[in-house]
């Protein structure tokens, strides 16, 4: 092919990557929970607490199957189906398990709610893998 025809095609390429592209960001007016996770470090008192607590789960987990989930401690001492959470396996973790359809045992959680976004999901999953922290 000459370097004619070559320069010829790159203004095709190009469009054709602009109209294949779609915005992957998010909405500003996106509802809470929908954000990416957070790049760096993930806390679990400002990223995943809260997720807890709005999603119900904390008034909904105060001893249900033996299980509490308002702190670290109460995460990795887990219930009746072992620990929530183990520190670098999301994959490997109940918590993360019991949101995804299907669950592993029982029911998707939130109980009787809509699935998590999985943005909201990815920051519990990134917390996990970094190791859990009790930050």
């Amino acid at each position: 092919m000459n370097k004619k025809r070559l320069f010829s095609l790159i203004p095709l390429v190009a469009l054709t990557l602009v109209i294949g592209c779609k915005d992957m960001g998010i909405e500003p007016d996106a509802p809470i929970g929908t954000s990416p996770p957070p790049i760096g470090a993930v806390s679990f008192s400002t990223d995943v607490l809260p997720i807890l607590v709005n999603g119900g789960c904390t008034g909904c987990h105060g001893g249900t199957g033996n299980l509490f989930v308002g702190t670290v401690a109460e995460l990795l001492t887990g219930g009746d189906h072992g620990p929530a959470i183990v520190p670098g396996k999301a994959d490997s973790s109940n918590l993360v398990r019991k949101l995804l359809t299907p669950p592993p045992f029982g029911e998707r959680m939130p109980f009787g709610g809509a699935p998590l976004p999985d943005a909201t999901i990815g920051v519990i999953s990134n917390w996990i893998n970094q190791g859990a922290a009790n930050n």
